[in-house]
């Protein structure tokens, strides 16, 4: 286990005031170590042995603070990894259209991805392939999505080639530099991207997801599919990205129609009810 370059530990005086319990005292020293030595949503704390020799405490009380911090989510225990920094929620304002780095960025942490697969898309095999017409050939890449270099999800595009040749998001430019943007790319070459349809379901991570974002079979996990459109209503992107149950706060916004006083109010278009059930 390790923590930051340059950060020496050097005892802190533990807070004795009259009342405080001892766990609780090693809790906000904890908490300024973090402040200290700056660390960033991920980053490694010192393990439990490291900081009872510090502290001059039991494992027992070490315990029983990050425990504490663990609740108010300030760090996060991984089984047979140690303590780390927890990575916020991210949260998801429908009807905002934004890109993955976009919205990493935006709580203040680093966007960056692990190109797992960059090939030609099998309509025999993906099922998401047929939004698209029979005659268009499409680009399969698929990569883990982390803030702070922790994985949060999976996110499989699937991209006409014209997209692909218009943004340069080729498979040795991705390989140099796996965190692209595609969102930014197509706009810096001049691409309007208009809207897009998104389609969520909850469900259990199976053995190759879990495997890629570091967790255990069945956890829960969010399916997300999106369809996204570029110069009024022509199709850019079918993406299917799994996100990891308790990292994303999907917030919409609703508004209250007349018709929704009956049932026509509560029906989606069957085309939508279609999607959602694939």
């Amino acid at each position: 286990m390790t923590v930051r370059k340059g950060m020496s530990l050097q005892r802190p005086a533990l807070d004795r005031r009259p009342g405080l319990a001892l766990y609780a005292a090693v809790e906000e020293a904890v908490e300024g170590l973090i402040q200290e030595r700056r660390l960033a949503p991920g980053d490694a704390i010192p393990p439990e042995q490291e900081l009872q020799t510090l502290f001059g405490v039991s494992r027992a009380t070490v315990r029983q603070a990050l425990a504490q911090l663990e609740r108010r989510h300030i760090v996060e225990r991984r089984q047979g990894r140690g303590t780390f920094l927890a990575i916020p929620t991210m949260e998801l304002s429908l009807p905002q259209l934004t890109g993955f780095s976009e919205q990493v960025r935006a709580r203040g942490m680093r966007p960056t991805s692990q190109l797992v697969d960059y090939r030609v898309a099998d309509r025999s095999e993906d099922r998401d392939t047929h939004f698209f017409p029979d005659n268009t050939r499409l680009i399969r890449v698929t990569r883990v999505r982390c803030a702070n270099d922790v994985p949060i999800g999976i996110h499989i595009a699937f991209l006409p080639e014209e997209i692909v040749e218009r943004a340069q998001f080729f498979e040795p430019v991705l390989r140099a530099n796996p965190s692209l943007s595609l969102y930014q790319r197509l706009e810096a070459a001049g691409l309007r991207i208009a809207w897009a349809q998104e389609y969520l379901r909850s469900r259990g991570a199976n053995r190759g997801e879990a495997k890629l974002l570091n967790v255990r079979a069945g956890i829960p996990v969010m399916d997300v599919l999106r369809l996204t459109r570029y110069d009024g209503d022509r199709l850019m992107e079918v993406v299917r990205t799994v996100l990891l149950g308790d990292r994303y706060t999907f917030i919409a916004y609703l508004e209250r129609h007349p018709a929704a006083a009956g049932l026509g109010g509560l029906v989606t278009h069957a085309r939508e009810e279609e999607v959602a059930r694939r």
